[in-house]
């Protein structure tokens, strides 16, 4: 009978917040203490502390007459998720530093982070120099000057359980300028320790007609006014190039690329987010699994852009290209486009040379302002086709969609519609002088409605 015997408290949520706050102590004091190892390690312990507590509650509740301590109330339920909160955070930490230890993981607000500044003594280098600049993280901003100078601005950052400690870290790593056999090298040394790496960020003029190779494990990279070839890479961190006067070659692992105002080639090699490109004067070539939105405006010569999902090939564009999850729009190229793709929706307007579109599971729309000069070819699989052309254009038509319908706004002698086992065809010709047809539309489709409108 335990009626009228108060309950008594269990010990173990005490318990549970002295180890809580011996970890963050722990943390705090050293941050280079493997808390997340011993974490995996020696985890049974905390099962084995609940049962010392539930073993004192019940000796303590009998030697005082009072009821004993449920099993798990409600709140060491919730300090057990608290705490169970906190120790996978530590584990998947020191996890993810063992085996990537260039991402340098914290767990803020245990760790703070100090920095310091300083300036390079400047080198004068020759035109058309190359100049190689990497730091294993941290951050590189290059812009050309109209000098002969190589300078360099150098940011450390460091987290640290004190400013001492921090300090102790930054002074240990130097940033040097080192002529090589093939040109100039700007980099860190020492820069990686027992605790991680610390974060040198690095702003560096060059000459203009520098020719460049920059590389950065974890930071950003900023580029401007370089009349060289630039070589951008960051595994982590985005990429950003403006008013560059010959090729640019960029690859970027987990951030966004905006490269404009290019006198050469692009080549941008991508597993980031969202990518734009733009006032290029050469070709311009994307490739890899494209996980964001890639925009492509005003391209002088051949675009290419390949991916997983999709391949999209046009010549002098001067309008603009965006491709997404879902969807690639394109418009205004003067000449031929071919587009290759799946489960994404097509929308092509005013492409002036021979468009080639191959489609699956998604919708096509082709739209002329002016009557199409050349060729247009569509085939799709499970979506629907609509093409819009203006009055007074002249072509030959071969259109067919297995069960499905063809519908026209051309009204002609020689345009014949007919629907055969749920099949829908329209065949024959508009405009145009005898004997000399417009361009020849041919598009197939099926489990989708073809639909040619006209427009005034």
């Amino acid at each position: 009978m335990t009626e009228g015997r108060h309950q008594r408290r269990s010990i173990f949520p005490g318990l549970l917040l002295i180890v809580l706050g011996a970890i963050f102590l722990l943390h705090r004091f050293d941050p280079s203490f493997g808390v997340g190892h011993l974490i995996r390690v020696y985890w049974p312990l905390l099962i084995i502390l609940w049962g010392v507590a539930k073993l004192i509650d019940h000796f303590a509740a009998q030697n005082t007459g009072q009821s004993r301590a449920p099993l798990l109330s409600g709140g060491e339920a919730a300090l057990l998720v608290l705490l169970a909160f906190v120790l996978i955070a530590f584990g998947f930490r020191d996890w993810l530093n063992e085996r990537f230890p260039e991402l340098d993981i914290e767990i803020a607000p245990f760790q703070q982070s100090f920095s310091q500044s300083r300036q390079l003594a400047g080198q004068e280098i020759p035109p058309g120099a190359h100049v190689l600049i990497e730091t294993a993280r941290g951050s590189i901003t290059v812009h050309g000057g109209d000098g002969r100078d190589l300078r360099a601005d150098v940011n450390e950052s460091s987290p640290g359980a004190n400013e001492s400690a921090a300090d102790a870290r930054m002074k240990s790593v130097d940033v040097i300028i080192e002529q090589t056999a093939n040109g100039y090298n700007v980099h860190p040394v020492h820069q990686t320790d027992f605790d991680g790496a610390v974060t040198v960020d690095l702003d560096v003029q060059v000459p203009k007609t520098a020719n460049l190779t920059l590389h950065t494990s974890h930071g950003d990279i900023n580029v401007s006014a370089i009349g060289g070839v630039v070589d951008a890479r960051t595994e982590n961190g985005d990429i950003e190039i403006h008013e560059a006067a010959s090729d640019v070659f960029a690859q970027l692992q987990k951030g966004d690329a905006r490269i404009s105002g290019i006198g050469g080639n692009v080549t941008l090699k991508e597993r980031g987010n969202d990518s734009e490109i733009a006032d290029v004067v050469g070709d311009v070539t994307v490739e890899g699994p494209i996980l964001g939105s890639t925009v492509v405006r005003k391209a002088g010569k051949t675009t290419r852009i390949t991916s997983p999902w999709s391949n999209v090939t046009f010549e002098h564009l001067s309008g603009r290209l965006e491709l997404d999850s879902s969807d690639i729009q394109l418009s205004d190229v003067a000449g031929p486009a071919r587009i290759q793709t799946r489960n994404k929706d097509v929308t092509a307007e005013d492409v002036g040379g021979q468009l080639d579109i191959v489609s699956s599971h998604g919708d096509v729309k082709v739209v002329y302002a002016t009557p199409p000069a050349a060729p247009l070819s569509i085939t799709n699989d499970s979506g629907g086709v609509d093409v819009t052309l203006p009055a007074k254009s002249s072509f030959e038509i071969a259109a067919f969609s297995r069960s499905g319908e063809v519908n026209s706004d051309f009204e002609d002698p020689s345009l014949k519609t007919t629907d055969e086992s749920r099949d829908g065809r329209l065949n024959g010709q508009f405009g145009g002088k005898s004997g000399t047809p417009g361009p020849k539309i041919t598009i197939t489709t099926s489990y989708g409605t073809i639909e040619l409108h006209k427009s005034s």
